[in-house]
């Protein structure tokens, strides 16, 4: 009975998968080299090995000023959020644009060649200008890769000159507008108390400044005019208790601020222990009872309880704790218990990631904001602090005695403190005061040096990339035959040609019968040929015609896969061996056994079809003793009568005087003739081709052979290896 065809047969598996590459390595090596060149030449001309070039600007972490020095806002978790600002404006619109219409070495930069090929010039800058920085660190590194290297260096230069001029030149330029509006206000304000302190018969309050005129000059001579002592000492006197009410509440926050310092600490540990027990706690029940039914767990649970009821058995039947066994069994049952832990702890842990991730990060941002408050209560607690100390240290400068009045303060005329016009003027006269103190501390901070400056311009280019352009290009070369053998294993897998013995036996339900190392165009007289076919012959003598087998038929899924060869060789065998036998060239249509006989094609099977013939002028036998019959000349009538009664008189005529009748067939799947014959005999044999017979044209065959329950079916391949032969 004809065995089921295995499932694998259609499966690409290494070993033909090599068959293929050891088929195909010269047009592998001969395409692949061709297309691995193109390929790597392609990629290293369109991935040059990039030149880079680079600028550093340096950041300081706090601003050179003489204001402000004491202010806790200008603390270093200030300076990242700066150094990351002014690492966005480099690449802003205003300074790229800026630096497009620059002029570095004589040539703009919307010239440059590398400019001039983009299409939006602001867009491509903005995608291959680099800003880097790095936490903590007091530089800003504004670098670009490119292919030309003077190119990439000028560029790389505006756009640091483009941001020192539009960001911080003229960050300066407003401060220096701004002072010349202070300056311009200080003049009026001057002008102004020399109209309200020089009114006849009014005396004037000490420490006010002599209105001498209008300075002719700017800057120098508003703030030398605007130079004073001071307001006298009853004023001070009168400052000094609200200067005591204010050292009082910085007392009252220095006391009250230590404590929301030290509640803050315990909140922050508080969450930060909770993290720690959350991210290291036990499992919840919830949790436990889901992996004590997931089913992979309960296999494992149960192989463990078969380990140790198969122990108790075994230690019942032997009554030996320690015999080998018993031992064994135990070992096994402690094993699936240690797998079974380990694989609930997986669980447990997988399932319980996902339910605290949430959790965590909540706590996290939690804690972040804390840990931010925390250091905005400690830099409240310092600048308090400072404050404290500069307030004692003023009023420490105050009168000890405010009932005491000097000699120089009896001489002049103390105004009543509700006078109107008087409170008026040393308000103004304080408001003058500041302006002209911030003016001088805002040109001392105007000529102080920048905060952002150039620490190096773009350095000379270097290339960086030429270990990745060599990697790629080799890479690209490899492709080539890996695209040419992957398009010819495709090819191959697509046609499902047959390539090797092992390859047939699991691909057809048909067993194979023989094996014969001939190849088309190769001589008949091959010893390896002659041998095979004599193995096929003993193989068809010994199983069919020792059974009652007489006719056989010998057919192809397809046209030229040999069947002619196989046909011939093996009636001549069977001849040689003593077997009276008789070839039958039944491929009408296409006949070439006379050829291989030396006979003529004059009459033969249509004749007899036809009935225009008999059987003495039509079979010929040939000196090694066969006896043939050729084709004869085919017609539509040949054609009809090769169905039904006549072809089955016929074969039975054919039968009567010889031990064996080989019929040599058409392709059994384009001929309809070929059916008729082959259900009519008692042997069909399939001949394969290497690489002409196509797998599913051969399975196709195999399955319409089984349908037409031949009693015996087989398999010969021909154009195996001389190895595949000796099988």
């Amino acid at each position: 009975a004809p065995r089921p065809a295995s499932k694998d047969g259609d499966a690409i598996t290494p070993a033909r998968l090599l068959g293929w590459l050891r088929m195909y390595w010269l047009a592998i090596l001969f395409c692949g080299s061709l297309l691995g060149c193109g390929l790597a030449y392609l990629a290293w001309e369109l991935l040059p090995a990039k030149y880079e070039s680079y600028a550093l600007l340096r950041v300081a972490s706090t601003p050179f000023t003489v204001t402000n020095q004491k202010d806790p806002t200008r603390s270093r978790s200030d300076f990242n959020t700066y150094l990351k600002t002014n690492a966005k404006l480099i690449r802003s619109e205003f300074v790229l644009n800026k630096a497009l219409n620059m002029e570095v070495d004589g040539r703009r930069i919307i010239d440059l060649p590398t400019i001039k090929a983009q299409e939006n010039p602001i867009q491509f800058l903005d995608e291959e200008v680099l800003v880097a920085t790095t936490e903590g660190v007091e530089t800003i590194t504004v670098s670009m890769k490119g292919s030309n290297p003077e190119d990439i260096r000028r560029i790389v230069n505006a756009v640091q000159m483009a941001y020192m001029e539009e960001v911080i030149e003229k960050e300066i330029h407003e401060r220096q507008a701004f002072l010349t509006t202070v300056e311009t206000t200080l003049v009026r304000l001057q002008q102004d108390l020399a109209k309200m302190v020089g009114k006849p018969g009014e005396p004037m309050p000490a420490g006010l400044v002599q209105a001498g005129g209008v300075p002719g000059a700017l800057p120098g001579g508003v703030i030398q005019n605007a130079v004073a002592n001071g307001p006298p000492e009853w004023v001070k006197r009168e400052m000094a208790a609200n200067m005591v009410k204010k050292a009082a509440v910085l007392r009252d926050n220095m006391n009250e601020l230590p404590l929301v310092i030290t509640s803050q600490k315990v909140k922050i540990a508080a969450m930060e222990k909770q993290l720690t027990a959350l991210k290291s706690g036990q499992p919840s029940k919830e949790t436990l009872d889901e992996v004590e039914q997931d089913p992979e767990v309960l296999a494992y649970m149960q192989r463990e309880q078969a380990y140790r009821a198969r122990y108790q058995r075994e230690l019942a039947l032997y009554a030996n704790p320690a015999a080998e066994s018993v031992q064994a069994t135990l070992a096994l049952a402690n094993e699936a218990a240690a797998e079974t832990k380990k694989l609930k702890e997986k669980k447990i842990y997988d399932k319980e990631f996902n339910k605290r991730q949430a959790q965590a990060t909540q706590l996290s941002l939690a804690i972040d904001e804390a840990t931010r408050r925390l250091r905005d209560f400690e830099d409240k607690l310092r600048a308090d602090t400072q404050r404290l100390a500069d307030t004692t240290a003023e009023i420490a400068k105050l009168p000890s005695d405010p009932t005491k009045v000097t000699a120089e303060e009896k001489a002049i005329e103390k105004p009543p403190l509700v006078n109107p016009e008087s409170t008026m003027i040393l308000a103004q006269d304080d408001i003058f005061r500041d302006m002209a103190h911030h003016a001088a501390a805002l040109r001392m901070d105007i000529g102080s040096p920048r905060r952002v400056s150039v620490l190096q311009k773009a350095s000379m280019p270097v290339q960086k990339d030429t270990k990745k352009q060599i990697l790629v290009t080799i890479f690209a070369g490899l492709m080539g035959f890996a695209i040419v053998g992957l398009a010819l294993v495709s090819m191959e897998f697509k046609a499902k040609k047959v390539c090797n013995l092992g390859d047939l036996k699991t691909s057809t339900p048909v067993p194979v019968v023989g094996v014969l190392p001939w190849k088309q165009g190769e001589s008949t007289s091959n010893p390896d040929v002659l041998e095979a076919v004599d193995k096929l012959r003993s193989y068809v003598s010994q199983t069919y015609l020792a059974r009652g087998a007489t006719t056989v038929a010998v057919t192809s899924p397809m046209g030229s896969e040999g069947k002619s060869f196989c046909a011939f060789g093996l009636a001549s065998s069977l001849a040689s061996a003593g077997h009276k036998t008789l070839l039958v060239d039944f491929d009408l249509r296409e006949p070439s056994l006379h050829t291989m006989a030396g006979v003529t094609n004059t009459a033969g099977v249509c004749e007899l079809l036809r009935g225009d013939a008999d059987f003495r002028g039509t079979i010929q036998r040939l000196a090694s003793g066969l006896h043939f019959l050729p084709a004869g000349q085919w017609s539509d009538e040949a054609r009809m009568a090769a169905v039904g009664g006549r072809l089955e008189s016929l074969l039975s005529r054919l039968k009567e005087p010889f031990d064996c009748v080989i019929l040599n067939t058409h392709a059994l799947l384009t001929a309809a003739e070929t059916v008729e014959v082959a259900r009519r005999c008692e042997v069909v044999l399939l001949c394969t081709l290497h690489r002409e017979t196509r797998m599913p044209m051969l399975k196709r065959a195999a399955e319409r052979v089984v349908t037409m329950e031949v009693p015996y079916t087989g398999v010969v391949y021909l154009g195996a290896t001389t190895q595949e032969a000796l099988c």
